[in-house]
């Protein structure tokens, strides 16, 4: 497949899962759902090699980004100052969302995946528990939770169309853009579990400030810890891509283009200040 070709699959997928998400009233209320590319990459490359029709093998991709939409939504229920009306739709939106996918899989009849699926998002969600509850666990041990719970529904389509790698390689990827994503929150003085994490591990102390109140001082030692999980995280990335002989052309792109965003260390406090 051309790399025009392989850009419009994606396009095409991003149309259909668009086109399932799209509804007016929850539009007028509630952010439109954030349509991850990556992921959509990620899970066309595990497909290689398989023998599937162009309907199902875009159905399948469809589907299983409508679970992650779902599972993002509901993730945005926790902010209590918005209006409980908002709050409301955002719990059903998540649960519309969520519905239609078991529709699509019923319409080309793929229990097994179904199954797959659905372990999925039980998994995410104790994972999400894990990340957002436990306020005792090492950083190290955070990251692990963090990164499931960000990967595994990509992970488990991969691992059930028998692609090992791919489903190592996202995860990784995916955890990468969430500490790239948190970091980001950071800079910008916004909340960030990540730098709360941190804060538990690097700075512990039995009453602490939320990280926006922390001094110079202390906020410039978890930037630093943070570089180095990223550093980490790009580390695993480039290592795996040379070990994935069948990675396609638009992947690799993706994937430069992803640690090209990640600003080298002696620039970071410039930012920061």
């Amino acid at each position: 497949m051309t790399l025009q070709e392989r850009i419009q699959q994606v396009t095409s997928i991003k149309e259909m899962v668009q086109n399932k998400i799209s509804h007016y009233y929850l539009k007028q209320f509630i952010e439109v759902p954030h349509i991850d590319e990556d992921r959509i990459l990620l899970m066309i490359n595990s497909l290689a090699g398989q023998d599937l029709s162009c309907q199902n093998f875009e159905k399948f991709v469809t589907t299983a980004m409508l679970v992650q939409i779902a599972l993002d939504t509901h993730d945005k229920i926790s902010n209590l100052q918005e209006p409980l009306k908002q709050r409301q739709l955002t719990i059903l939106a998540g649960d519309y969302f969520s519905g239609l996918y078991y529709k699509i899989l019923a319409d080309i009849e793929h229990v097994p995946l179904i199954r797959v699926l659905a372990e999925g998002i039980k998994t995410v969600n104790e994972y999400k528990i894990l990340v957002y509850q436990n306020e005792n666990s090492h950083i190290d041990e955070f990251l692990v939770h963090l990164k499931k719970a960000e990967s595994t529904i990509v992970s488990k389509f991969s691992q059930f169309f028998d692609s090992q790698s791919i489903a190592a390689l996202a995860e990784e990827v995916l955890l990468l853009n969430r500490l790239l994503k948190e970091k980001e929150n950071a800079v910008k003085g916004e909340a960030s579990v990540l730098f709360e994490a941190l804060m538990r591990t690097f700075l512990p102390s039995k009453q602490h400030a939320p990280f926006q109140e922390l001094p110079n001082e202390k906020k410039a030692i978890l930037f630093h810890e943070c570089e180095k999980y990223i550093e980490q995280s790009i580390g695993f990335i480039s290592s795996m891509m040379m070990k994935i002989p069948k990675l396609n052309q638009l992947l690799q792109q993706r994937l430069d283009a992803i640690m090209s965003r990640y600003p080298a260390p002696s620039n970071l406090y410039a930012e920061e200040g």
